[in-house]
């Protein structure tokens, strides 16, 4: 059998909401079935591309998918085939072979942690060799990073997520388009599944997994296995919905039914006709504007820790969050008879990306604080860490071992403002969802 999917446009959200829509059902499909995109002569956009291409490696083997594009402008029909869709689609292949091209990434698959640091780092730089007025590109690695890590964390497949972006310039504002697809279990489905009572309370008296992904403090990271921590908060929609709105950007998610356009600070709520397994996320990013991440960490702290406190906390008996803030160090101190130990983050590496980079210091510092020695976490050379990295390395740590032992015996010193942020950010995320159980 043949299924025709008419592609008039594939930007965000019109367009990527409509191939959701008209795509056939994975489960009708059979073996020699072939499915057609026909794109029309409106096509223009890659975000699209990102969610055909990861529903495409969705497919049952024996699936076959043509790409018709002889209704676009030859222009429209090298980026087909110079994103490396075209081959993806056709022949199944997880990589295109394709190069990349100037100001744009081809389609990149997200499989694992090494090609996820790697497609972070190449995407990153094409925003540094098309926006030279870009001073830190910090922000830009923290967002990609995070988002990609919910793909390996949610997707719950064996098929790959994929992203890809480009810089669009014009005489101006140039702007930055991304787009990240996966074919897991979606948001809803991965909060009835997490480890976040809270949040399947609130979905079943009415609230929508994407609104309370976005506010971020919610995770929906699948349960741990038996003998493992929890992990409690995912940071990525929440940051990359600051850093947009902040930015006056654009951000659509989609996933299940539902889908949510942020566009500065209005958010307009869309219902799908047709179910995208999965997750969407499409960014349009002003290179002019700022992207103040290390504020956005100062907010997500001040929405953990109430100033005052509630007489319903007064009641509750449940103990109320305290002053947390890590302590910073004045010099550092070698080992000696007060068994303090330096431990030198930029031995993992200066940018910290990936969750096992977290995991191996979190596995160094808890062996120090077993043999009865306090530690000194030396953070100079590192240029980036991400919310999921610290959380692994020190958020966890300090519930297994308790906040205010790791406050008394772990001392951070040498870091920018903003990674101390970002460490008493997660350390206070875990002690709230302490509180709240």
């Amino acid at each position: 059998m043949i299924y025709t999917v008419k592609i008039h446009d594939t930007g965000i959200p019109g367009g990527v909401k409509a191939i959701a829509e008209a795509l056939p059902e994975i489960a009708k499909l059979k073996t020699d079935d072939t499915v057609k995109f026909h794109f029309e002569q409106d096509f223009l956009y890659l975000t699209g591309l990102v969610l055909l291409a990861a529903w495409r490696k969705h497919l049952p083997s024996g699936v076959h998918v043509r790409v018709e594009d002889n209704w676009c402008s030859e222009p429209k029909r090298k980026l087909i085939t110079n994103t490396g869709f075209r081959e993806i689609a056709e022949t199944g292949h997880e990589y295109a072979s394709v190069q990349r091209r100037l100001g744009r990434i081809p389609l990149q698959p997200i499989t694992n942690r090494f090609n996820k640091e790697a497609t972070v780092k190449e995407i990153t730089s094409i925003f540094e060799e098309h926006a030279g007025h870009i001073n830190d590109t910090e922000p830009f690695k923290v967002l990609l990073s995070e988002l990609c890590e919910n793909v390996l964390a949610h997707s719950e497949s064996t098929s790959p997520g994929y992203v890809c972006a480009r810089v669009i310039e014009s005489d101006h504002r140039d702007k930055v388009e991304i787009a990240i697809a996966d074919t897991g279990i979606g948001i809803l489905e991965s909060f009835l599944q997490g480890t976040n009572p809270h949040a399947r309370e609130r979905i079943k008296n009415g609230a929508l997994s994407i609104d309370i992904a976005v506010e971020g403090l919610a995770s929906s990271k699948p349960r741990a296995k038996p003998g493992d921590l929890y992990s409690y908060y995912g940071y990525g929609l929440f940051i990359t919905r600051r850093l947009v709105e902040e930015n006056r950007g654009q951000l659509t998610i989609m996933s299940g039914t539902e889908l949510l356009k942020i566009n500065w600070n209005e958010s307009i709520h869309q219902t799908l006709a047709q179910e995208w397994h999965g997750t969407f996320v499409g960014i349009v990013l002003d290179l002019a504007n700022p992207l103040p991440l290390e504020e956005i960490y100062e907010e997500g702290t001040s929405l953990l820790v109430p100033q005052t406190q509630t007489s319903t906390e007064e009641k509750s008996g449940k103990a109320l969050d305290k002053p947390l803030s890590i302590t910073r160090a004045h010099e550092a101190k070698d080992v000696d008879d007060t068994g303090i130990v330096n431990v030198q983050l930029r031995h993992y590496g200066t940018e910290l990306l990936t969750r096992e980079a977290g995991i191996a210091i979190r596995a160094e510092v808890a062996s120090y604080l077993a043999g009865h020695k306090n530690v000194q976490v030396l953070l100079d050379g590192i240029s980036d860490i991400t919310p999921s990295v610290a959380d692994e390395a020190f958020g966890k740590l300090a519930e297994i071992i308790g906040f205010d032992q790791f406050s008394e015996r772990v001392k951070f010193i040498k870091g920018t403002s903003v990674i101390y942020r970002l460490i008493d950010f997660v350390i206070k995320t875990r002690a709230r969802s302490q509180r709240m159980d």
